[in-house]
């Protein structure tokens, strides 16, 4: 839209020492953890450097902020500020910096509105209730990315919200392939994309295996394997990522965003929600007709077509709701 951007940057450094633990699960976890960071170190270190290459080449940072007071003190200069996505508005995630999340900082004359906010745990106190409605009020317009969310902010709020999509969905599909790299290896695969663990997925994954005789790639974001497949990777940077997507055969997921990127690139997605009622995930595959695709029991995996002409109308119609609602908060 011609708008130059940054991205709000912010490096917490934690003062309180974790405590001693005695539960034997978890010193023997932490010990497998170190182990595996340690035999994976150069893929662990290649990981790193790959986001950090990303973060470069594409998107523009403001200088670090270590704390509200720095930020509050010595803003950014600009014209416009727009919190959103992934469980932004969470109270319990690095509470010491809720209020940048909710935009209290800087100019009170530049333009504030949310795209796409999400929030996990819509169970606020009273006095977070309170906050969250007073710097509300000075927002220009408010949209969130689950249906649920918008009803919660309504209820305790004069405010008046859109449902808008994950902003992922703002790029076609061709605009990520155009920053996608081509994968280590050649398709057809199951993609396995797992960012905590479900009993259901190895048997999701064997049971497509055993159907399709696909290989199965997993695409590890810890150091070690969560699942027995053909081949784990621990070290995919964000361009392969985006090639693993657009070269799979089809995706089994418990991520929202390895579901919406499976939704994004066409790809049969079997998503995992971490319990039945994940409103983020419901919500998006409710919108696309994809209800049969949240997999609840392994003995009943969905064998339905998908009809992918009918789900990127869907996709293009939310994608222009949304760019009308970025021009109405920019004009």
């Amino acid at each position: 839209m011609g708008h130059d951007n940054l991205v709000l940057e912010t490096k917490l450094s934690s003062s309180k020492k974790r405590k001693k633990t005695h539960n034997p699960k978890v010193i023997l976890r932490n010990m497998y953890m170190n182990y595996c960071k340690k035999i994976r170190k150069n893929e662990v270190n290649a990981l790193y450097k790959s986001f950090a290459d990303f973060k470069k080449n594409h998107v523009a940072f403001t200088r670090p902020y270590t704390s509200m007071e720095d930020l509050k003190n010595n803003p950014p200069k600009v014209d416009c500020m727009i919190t959103g996505s992934d469980q932004v508005w969470n109270m319990t995630t690095v509470p010491s910096m809720i209020p940048s999340r909710f935009l209290d900082f800087g100019n009170p004359s530049a333009i504030r509105f949310s795209f796409a906010a999400s929030i996990e745990n819509m169970k606020y106190s009273d006095e977070q209730k309170e906050y969250a409605k007073q710097q509300l009020k000075k927002f220009k317009g408010i949209s969130l990315r689950e249906k649920s969310a918008c009803d919660f902010i309504e209820s305790f709020t004069d405010c008046h919200t859109r449902c808008l999509l994950d902003p992922v969905f703002l790029f076609d599909k061709n605009e990520w392939k155009s920053i996608s790299k081509e994968p280590r290896i050649n398709g057809p695969y199951i993609l396995c994309y797992q960012v905590i663990s479900n009993k259901l997925m190895q048997k999701v994954v064997n049971k497509l295996k055993k159907e399709t005789g696909y290989p199965v790639v997993a695409i590890c974001n810890v150091p070690f394997k969560w699942i027995h497949a053909d081949y784990s990777f621990f070290d995919v940077s964000p361009e392969e990522f985006l090639g693993l997507y657009n070269k799979a055969a089809c995706v089994v997921t418990t991520s929202f965003h390895g579901t919406a990127f499976g939704i994004l690139f066409n790809k049969k997605t079997y998503t995992i929600p971490k319990s039945i009622s994940s409103n983020r995930i419901n919500d998006l595959m409710h919108l696309m007709g994809l209800d049969e695709y949240v997999v609840k029991d392994v003995k009943t995996l969905a064998k339905k077509p998908i009809d992918w002409d009918k789900i990127n109308e869907v996709i293009e119609r939310e994608r222009n709701r949304s760019v009308v609602f970025l021009h109405e908060m920019m004009g």
